[in-house]
């Protein structure tokens, strides 16, 4: 009993795979079963009884090379050395092992069952120039704060597809949904002050964004809104651009970037002055027509903060499919049947 249960510990049958020693091994080891096909023709196909007849009553077929062949036969049946019968068999176990298709696994990863659609709008207008929020002991303007804090949130979204829309006095689509990355935050960190123009079109982006999405047949799709200020430029009306994303279902949160002081720079050198041109009730009205939130953020520490909260908010089911990336290996047993097949071959000859 013991030994018993020591080898269903260590022999397990899975679904489509046998399991041996911990390890998946075949994907078809049912294909073991061919292992005694050779035996198994030998005795259900005799050889032929006479030089007229078959085993089943037929004629047998005579060849213009009858003569050689029916030596090579006799030699055959008169005795098969050891050496050559092993290499049969050994061929034969090979060209089984293949057929059953052994597989290398490289790990385990677990990837979710569906994937979150995040379309960013970031404001690159003149104003994001403003340099009114501190890294690392050192201002910096609004739009390289951005850069840093929505670069790490890209580079986290493992599995989701993100998208990219810049704004100023237009919007363009910088880059549209995907899983690349390493590509998007490489692009969003080349994008510069006023690349899309000095002033802010807020109902262009987000209909741009909007837009973004609609290929997409999945539900979860969001949409992230970062501005510093007023809607005064583009052909679209935030009134238009909220009735766009309400008909498609779409969440907008909103962030309006900003501190409590605003620095200015002129002849006299470099002022604090309280206070942002920032339109929050805008912003807010975004957020709450379209089913999502407004957040404020006046500093680094916030922003990161609100890209957390959004992500717990479109948090996606824990349900995960396992996936074990695999590779093929039945080229390996092949190659060495084919091996032994071709010695066995050469063999044979030289004996001739």
């Amino acid at each position: 009993m013991c030994l018993w249960g020591f080898v269903q510990k260590k022999i397990v049958f899975g679904v489509g795979s046998v399991y041996i020693i911990g390890m998946d091994i075949f994907v078809w080891p049912g294909m073991i079963l061919l292992i005694g096909l050779p035996w198994l023709i030998r005795r259900i196909l005799p050889p032929v009884a006479d030089e007229g007849a078959t085993a089943w009553g037929g004629g047998a077929l005579r060849v213009p090379f009858f003569t050689e062949a029916a030596m090579f036969g006799a030699r055959v049946a008169g005795g098969v050395s050891r050496g050559m019968r092993g290499l049969l068999i050994a061929m034969w176990l090979c060209f089984v092992a293949a057929a059953m298709r052994p597989v290398i696994y490289d790990g385990e990863a677990v990837v979710p069952r569906e994937a979150r659609n995040i379309m960013l709008a970031v404001d690159v207008s003149e104003s994001m120039a403003q340099q009114d929020f501190d890294m690392a002991g050192q201002p910096v303007s609004r739009l390289a704060m951005v850069r840093d804090v929505v670069g790490d949130f890209i580079r986290q979204r493992a599995g989701d597809r993100i998208g990219l829309v810049i704004f100023g006095s237009e919007a363009h689509l910088l880059a549209p949904l995907s899983r690349d990355r390493k590509a998007l935050a490489a692009l969003f960190a080349d994008v510069g002050i006023g690349a899309a123009g000095g002033q802010t079109a807020i109902g262009d982006a987000l209909a741009q964004a909007v837009r973004g999405t609609v290929a997409v047949p999945a539900d979860k799709k969001v949409v992230i809104l970062l501005s510093d200020g007023y809607n005064n430029a583009g052909v679209v009306s935030v009134a238009q651009a909220i009735d766009l994303a309400r008909k498609q279902q779409i969440k907008v949160y909103t962030v309006g970037i900003g501190s409590d002081r605003q620095v200015v720079t002129d002849f006299f050198g470099v002022a604090a002055m309280p206070g942002v041109d920032l339109d929050e009730a805008l912003l807010q009205q975004i957020a709450t027509e379209t089913g999502g939130r407004y957040f404020r953020a006046k500093s680094a520490a916030d922003l990161r903060e609100i890209y957390t909260e959004v992500d717990r908010l479109e948090a996606l089911p824990d349900e995960a499919d396992p996936v074990r990336p695999r590779r093929e290996m039945f080229w390996l047993p092949l190659l060495v049947g084919m091996g032994l097949w071709a010695i066995a071959v050469g063999r044979r000859g030289g004996r001739a």
